[in-house]
């Protein structure tokens, strides 16, 4: 009896070919900082698995310069502003030499502040800090395969990842599942302290500054968002060295090492891909700061993505069997193309893969966001429980035990079935 695979089907040896490159980035380079000389070496391996299989000549490497610090320390920035603004009015008044209308107004400035980056940084991924940080560069790997006589692309499929890591998230690592409380009660602070701020203020024109006094219902509304603004300076405190300490290996070499995994099946089943059709396998750099390579990458090639009717299928953190399929990204502020959804639930059928839909709740942002964001056709597939989350999510220990076959073997199912009806819904 044969044991050589079906003409057109991909197995599990493709699923542990994704897996086993995993496994060596981990090895070899080990955690990749947005930035940093180790993220660049994971592009440079997802580089040569590429070339391997297209040739030099198909793949390219598109470096650009972004500001790492702007996203990624601007969280314990913003938790020391809005204790400075709590503190401004408490005090106001009431120490020696703290004047209670300058104080009362730096705080309400400063209270807006705070929350005004998060919105711009965290919550809708632009830039609004960045000049004031450092730069530094990092790339975007591009691989391209066409079926073999092709001249003239008249369509675009896109499948994308990310090679770099992020720094430890503490929160998950001392507080578990504390870390949705303490977030939580976090930004309700944010919404409180700027409110407080405004009673404050209008209590001075009064002629009465009563929050100030003890007992008063203000005095701990005031004082309320300390505590948490003290364990969100917290976040993002360990990891800094080199290139971190977290591996990525699910987040998100997982969706890298689908990429060569699936470059390698088409490039051995040219039948698969549909004529007059061009396939990019991108993995973008700096994800985990701000998803500034993704950016990049649309504001470079906007004019051919929209001439192209070009559709991205993204995959994040391949772990779980059954596949999310977002219907909305950056934080749920983008939605994603009703077509481009529809198409991948359709795949997902045909392919038999256990699949939901769901939008991007707050604190999931990747890189198809700028695509929804630009008008373009784009979904992310994402793999992750929120155990699996609290487990390991940008954990010391995502490494490639957390990886099983089942989860990249369905995505590898869904993303062939998608590119074999390209990219389109025709029920």
């Amino acid at each position: 009896m044969s044991t050589e695979p079906e003409p057109g089907v991909v197995t599990s040896d493709d699923a542990q070919y994704a897996l086993d490159l995993v496994s060596a980035i981990c090895t070899e380079v080990g955690p990749g900082l947005p930035g940093s000389p180790q993220e660049r070496e994971r592009a440079r391996m997802i580089e040569e698995g590429l070339e391997a299989h297209l040739g030099a000549g198909s793949v390219a490497v598109e470096g650009f310069t972004f500001a790492p610090a702007a996203f990624l320390r601007s969280s314990p920035a913003i938790a020391l502003l809005t204790l400075l603004a709590a503190l401004l009015n408490i005090s106001a008044g009431r120490l020696p030499g703290v004047s209670a209308w300058p104080a009362c107004i730096a705080a309400l400035v400063i209270s807006f502040i705070s929350p005004l980056v998060f919105l711009y940084e965290f919550v809708l991924g632009l830039e609004l800090t960045d000049p004031l940080f450092k730069k530094r560069r990092s790339v975007n790997v591009v691989g391209s395969l066409r079926k073999p006589g092709t001249r003239n692309v008249k369509r675009l499929l896109i499948l994308s990842g990310h090679h770099d890591s992020a720094p430890e998230n503490t929160w998950f690592r001392f507080l578990g599942y504390g870390f949705f409380l303490l977030s939580a009660t976090w930004l309700l602070g944010l919404l409180t302290l700027p409110a407080m701020c405004l009673v404050q203020l209008a209590g001075l024109v009064a002629g009465d500054a009563g929050l100030l006094e003890a007992g008063t219902l203000g005095w701990p509304l005031l004082v309320y968002p300390i505590a948490p603004t003290i364990l969100f300076a917290l976040f993002l405190s360990r990891g800094w060295e080199d290139g971190g300490t977290v591996p990525g290996a699910a987040d998100n070499l997982s969706a890298c090492g689908l990429l060569v995994a699936m470059c390698r099946f088409l490039v051995e089943n040219p039948s698969c891909i549909p004529d007059d059709t061009e396939i990019r396998f991108i993995s973008f750099g700096a994800e985990e700061a701000g998803y500034r390579g993704s950016r990049r990458y649309v504001a470079r090639h906007l004019d051919e993505l929209q001439r192209l009717d070009a559709r991205l299928l993204n995959f994040e953190t391949i772990a779980h069997p059954e596949i999310a399929i977002l219907t909305s990204e950056t934080n749920g502020t983008v939605k994603n193309s009703p077509e481009m959804v529809h198409s991948t639930v359709a795949a997902a059928e045909r392919a038999g893969v256990p699949h939901k839909l769901r939008p991007a709740s707050l604190g999931v942002a990747g890189d198809a966001g700028p695509f929804s964001r630009a008008g373009l056709k784009a979904t992310t597939l994402l793999g992750m429980s929120t155990k699996q989350q609290v487990a390991f999510y940008h954990q010391v220990w995502d490494t490639p035990d957390v990886l099983t076959l089942e989860p990249l073997l369905n995505v590898l199912k869904l993303a062939l079935e998608w590119i074999g009806n390209g990219g389109e819904y025709t029920g």
